[in-house]
């Protein structure tokens, strides 16, 4: 059965969230503390906090369901960000904020419909994240996915500061 990806609705905002609480900790270095993850979690992947992204104009968020509710989201803010890559600052750019997948559906291709839907929803403007250097796994999807390194931000969960790698979709900013 191939994924579907649809649009979030207001009632998807709790379902999304608790989606949310369970997989942002996997994307986590193992050696922060769990009061860390918990308080990020806590300001910025509530049902609130959805509620407000689902219900801005310029925020999108993408989910794929399966039988007990969503398996993967994507949360991208379109607009012109102060981070991400210098080549894109002051310009109009999707910033892909979150793409995330229920573990037991990793290889399922949930993660590349999701990716897929961004694409096509940013319609022309360029693409970008930022994803822990750690963080191997997604990497090696994003760079697959046609991803390329594009600087370095800082990147804060709870009071544990990282540097994240940016990236950008190929050709993105030029």
């Amino acid at each position: 059965m191939t994924a579907r990806v649809r649009r979030a609705v207001a009632a998807d905002a709790e379902p999304v969230a608790a989606l949310a609480a369970r997989t942002f900790p996997l994307a986590c270095p193992p050696a922060l503390p769990r009061a860390h993850i918990a308080d990020f979690v806590a300001r910025n992947l509530g049902a609130d906090a959805f509620a407000r992204h689902i219900a801005a104009p310029d925020h999108r968020v993408f989910v794929v369901d399966g039988a007990g509710g969503p398996v993967g989201y994507a949360l991208v803010l379109h607009g012109v960000h102060d981070e991400g890559p210098d080549a894109l600052r002051g310009a109009p750019s999707a910033y892909l904020s979150k793409l995330y997948v229920a573990p037991d559906r990793h290889g399922a291709g949930v993660a590349r419909v999701l990716l897929d839907a961004v694409r096509e929803d940013a319609d022309g403007l360029p693409v970008w994240l930022g994803v822990n250097a750690d963080n191997a796994r997604a990497k090696r999807f994003y760079a697959k996915s046609g991803f390329v390194s594009a600087g370095l931000r800082r990147f804060s969960v709870g009071a544990t500061e990282f540097v994240d790698d940016v990236l950008v979709l190929d050709g993105a900013g030029e």
